[in-house]
This record gives structure tokens, sequence and C-alpha cells, in this order.
């Protein structure tokens, strides 16, 4: 079992309580304390001295008790997050996302010592990895000037119709952007960093494009049909997958996404699949070109395996060349480690 977070990095040991208490004595309760010369002279200075240490003597109990206090309360407030780090998520593959992305939050504020609102965001993950349904936060509930209201609503508005739209064929992206929300609206509401409440915003607004361009590639006009009963058109469709940082292997919630990929074009009759692979900037390009086929290889054969003809398949790897969010050379950024799938 992990050891509780604030135990590990301010108290570790009981020891430390004692070195708190003395550093605390000489700093605070030494500069009052008779010299000895007075004391051979002055019975008064004895007795002061007495009721000095008596004081020191109750400081001491004082700040011990006060530091066990805050180490329990630490533990308290990081309870949900211990049992989310061991939770078997029993929802589907958008809400496992969901759990994780929250996991990974609430993380970040038990590191800035932030407790409260680590357990809040692990409660939430909790709630999506058993199943429940789990909304973006409402901006209504976090006191925001009423100058900005208004903006995060229409953010959120848009961002409930994306998630009803993509949470099936996209979970893991949709789930980036639900999260990426809710940092933003929290990090607003606390009046962080004007600066990297900014940057906050331009990544969810990246996530929320990026879901809303996949919806329209999955949309197409159906053709009308013939007096002769001919096949029903197929609809042209997307997927995204992400990938862990320097695999060609997907994480378990985006093989469940894979999973109902594979469904979807075995159902889907006579189709083309277009696997498109890439990467981060880690790394060299050439490295980063073979990693990028590795994974469209990797999507290839297990449709192939899923018994779909090699065939219908094509595959083409760019690299670190078409990040979906560009960044400087050398940064590990999740969203580019991905495949595109287009069906049509």
């Amino acid at each position: 079992m992990r050891k509780c977070f604030i135990a590990r990095s301010v108290f570790p040991k009981l020891t430390h309580i004692k070195k708190l208490t003395n550093i605390s004595h000489f700093c605070l309760i030494r500069p009052f304390m008779p010299p000895p010369w007075l004391k051979a002279y002055c019975p008064s200075a004895m007795r002061n001295e007495n009721k000095i240490k008596m004081g020191l003597a109750m400081h001491k109990y004082a700040l011990a008790a006060l530091a066990i206090l805050c180490l329990l309360t630490g533990c308290d407030s990081t309870g949900s997050l211990k049992e989310l780090r061991t939770a078997q998520p029993t929802g589907d593959a958008y809400q496992k996302a969901l759990a994780a992305d929250y996991r990974t939050y609430a993380e970040d504020k038990e590191l800035a010592y932030d407790w409260s609102t680590s357990q809040y965001f692990a409660d939430k993950g909790l709630m999506a990895a058993y199943g429940r349904a789990i909304e973006p936060e409402k901006p209504q509930n976090w006191g925001l000037p009423i100058t900005l209201a208004p903006e995060f609503a229409a953010a959120r508005e848009k961002l409930m119709v994306a998630i009803t739209n993509n949470k099936t064929l996209q979970p893991e992206l949709t789930a980036s952007a639900t999260v990426a929300y809710d940092r933003w609206l929290e990090m607003q509401s606390t009046n962080a960093n004007p600066a990297k409440v900014e940057e906050q915003r331009d990544v969810f607004f990246a996530l929320l494009a990026k879901l809303e361009e996949a919806h329209t590639a999955s949309t197409t006009e159906a053709a009308v049909s013939t007096a002769t009963a001919t096949p029903a058109p197929v609809e042209s469709t997307s997927t995204i997958l992400y990938f862990p940082m320097d695999s060609d292997h997907l994480g378990d919630s985006a093989q469940g996404a894979l999973a109902e990929l594979v469904r979807y074009v075995k159902s889907a009759g006579n189709v083309t699949v277009n696997i498109n692979g890439h990467a981060d900037r880690v790394g060299s390009e050439q490295y980063n070109m073979d990693l990028s086929q590795r994974r469209a290889r990797f999507v290839l054969n297990t449709l192939k395996k899923a018994g779909v003809a090699e065939s219908m398949m094509k595959y083409f790897a760019f690299g670190e060349t078409d990040p979906a969010v560009p960044t400087a050379d050398g940064v590990a950024e999740p969203k580019n480690r991905r495949v595109e799938i287009y069906i049509e």
C-alpha cells in the first residue's frame, strides 16, 4: 500500500516532530531565557527560567498535537484517491477513461497540497470507475465572476453535445476534453496564474475542436433509396486511439475502443479502412516515423486477426509531422501519440 503523501513528504518520521519543537525552542523560547550569570545572583531569574521551561514543555506538546492532526487530516482527504488507485473500473470505455484522467487530476492536486480539490475530483473518478454518469462541472457552482460565466456556460454546452456524439467511438478523447474543461474551470475559480489559465483554456478548446471534427467526419448524407432496394450506403466515420509513451500497444481503455471499432467494421460490410499512425516529438524524426508505423501496423493486425480482410485496409505512417497539438521538439504530448482510423 502506498503511504499517505503528507506523511511521506512532510512528516516521514516522528523524529521530525521532535526536530520541529527543538527549532521552535531556539527561535522562540531561548532568547527569553535568563543568562547563567544572572541566575547566580538573582533568585527571581531562576524562578522565571522554570516558568519558561514549563511553557516550553506545553509548547512542544501543542506542536506535536498539531503535527499529528495535520497528518491525519491529510491522510483522510486522500482516502478517495487511494481507493481510485486500486479500483477495478466496471463502466464503459468512456467511463474508464474518465476515471483515469480524474485520477491524474487528483494526483496533481495532491502534489500541490490542495487536499479538498484532490478529494473532490478523486470522488468523480470513483463514480466514473463504478459506472455512474458523470457530467462536466457547472459554472454556477464555482463562484465565477459574472463577466466570465457566459463563456464557460457556452463552452460547457458545446462540450455536452460533443460528449453525446463522440463518447462511444472516441472515449479517450472525449474524457480528456471533459477533464480539461473541469481543470480550466477550477483554475479560473481559484484565480490561478492568468497565463496558466489561458494555457488550460487552449488545451480544452483544442480537444473540443478535435471532437467536433471527428463527429463531422463520421456523418454523411444518406443516399436516396431506389425502387430496386439497393444496399444502404456505408457511413463515413473516424476513430482516434491513443498510445502510451514510446509504445506500439494500447492501454486497457483504448483496447475497449478498438474492440468497438472491430465490431463496427465487421458489421459495416464492404468498406475501406485507412489507418494513420502518428507520434509525439520525443526522439529523432526517424525513430518516430518507425514508431508511428508500428502503431498503425498494430491496429491493422488487430483488425486482421478479428476477421477483417487485409485488402480492405491501408495504413500510413506520419511520424511527428502531423501533430494534433503542436509542440516544441522533445515535448511528450499524449494527444500526438495516436492512430487515426477513417472508415468509408
